[in-house]
């Protein structure tokens, strides 16, 4: 899946995320991405890192992604996770290896 362009009819997604900022200390602070809502997306939004752990935990199926010329058709990069560790959870991205939260966005 990563790298293609994915038609957002053949593939529910709930969040799109597009850019990031980050803390000091390395975590994710702030994202930039785009939201479904029923059957349209939103404008692009901004998401703090809270929320996203909020939509991550209710199984929102949230992506990295790029906005292609047409309104809600996105390419595709890579699928994003909520992995539990101590001392706190950690949003990752798959195929990443990082040791923060660096997902791989550009930044705002």
């Amino acid at each position: 899946m990563a790298g293609q362009r994915v038609s957002i009819v053949g593939k529910r997604l709930d969040v799109v995320l597009v850019a990031a900022r980050y803390s000091q200390d390395g975590g994710l602070a702030l994202a930039r991405a785009f939201e479904r809502r029923g059957d349209v997306w939103s404008d692009l939004i901004l998401l703090p890192r809270e929320e996203l752990i909020e939509r991550l935990r209710a199984s929102r199926r949230v992506v990295i992604g790029q906005p292609r010329d047409l309104p809600g058709d996105f390419v595709i990069l890579a699928s994003v996770g909520l992995r539990t560790g101590q001392p706190a959870e950690r949003i990752v991205a798959e195929g990443l290896t990082s040791e923060g939260e660096e997902l791989g966005l550009p930044l705002f």
